[in-house]
């Protein structure tokens, strides 16, 4: 199921779409494993994550969440699929990792209670796609409000557009490093860039990883 090309969408007509998704089992997105530009981010590269509370916003079956929660990083890996939730929780289980340390919740992004310490992390990547273009604004100021100052957003580009495709036929709608800039600096500062990042083999071009600091 998709959005027919327009200039704005309902959160109703997005939450249902993807309740949809889940419920025919319709999971394209889902890769089976941690994103490759992830995995070399933390692992190779030494990516020092902070301590606190992180946010994976769109969490699916929350391969994402469980590589990043470690001791002192508790992750919370969001989805408004309730089955997604049970799926993830169930993965983590197989895993033997603490419910304390990656736990899943029904949320939408958009209208949660903002804990009071904020996020120290949050990480970004088959969500940004997924929402409608006219949803942008929204994602960059929600952002900026649920992560704390010196937080870091990973947000992992992804699937990066070229000219003569059409922008606003999705989900995933294409995107550009122009699209993140245009909602994130008001609030970010881009510290981390890397377009040679490594890829799912069928995403190869289609991906640049960044971190972005909360001003």
């Amino acid at each position: 199921m998709s959005y027919q090309k327009s200039s704005e969408v309902t959160a109703t007509e997005y939450n249902k779409i993807w309740h949809n998704n889940w419920d025919n089992g319709t999971t394209r997105w889902d890769m089976g494993d941690v994103s490759p530009a992830l995995r070399e981010l933390i692992q190779d590269k030494k990516w020092e994550l902070p301590s606190g509370l992180g946010i994976v916003p769109g969490c699916g079956r929350g391969y994402d969440a469980m590589f990043l929660a470690r001791p002192g990083l508790r992750m919370v890996g969001a989805d408004l699929s309730q089955l997604a939730v049970d799926a993830a929780s169930k993965i983590r289980d197989s895993l033997e990792i603490p419910a304390e340390l990656a736990a899943f919740q029904v949320m939408d992004f958009f209208n949660f209670d903002i804990p009071a310490s904020k996020y120290q992390v949050a990480y970004d990547y088959t969500f940004f796609c997924a929402i409608h273009p006219s949803m942008r604004a929204d994602w960059g100021q929600r952002y900026a409000q649920i992560l704390s100052p010196g937080a870091h957003l990973i947000a992992l580009m992804y699937p990066l557009s070229k000219a003569e495709e059409d922008m606003e036929r999705g989900p995933p709608f294409l995107v550009s490093e122009d699209d993140y800039h245009r909602v994130l600096d008001a609030n970010f500062e881009l510290i981390h860039i890397d377009p040679k990042c490594q890829t799912h083999n069928t995403r190869v071009g289609q991906e640049i990883i960044t971190v972005w600091r909360r001003k």
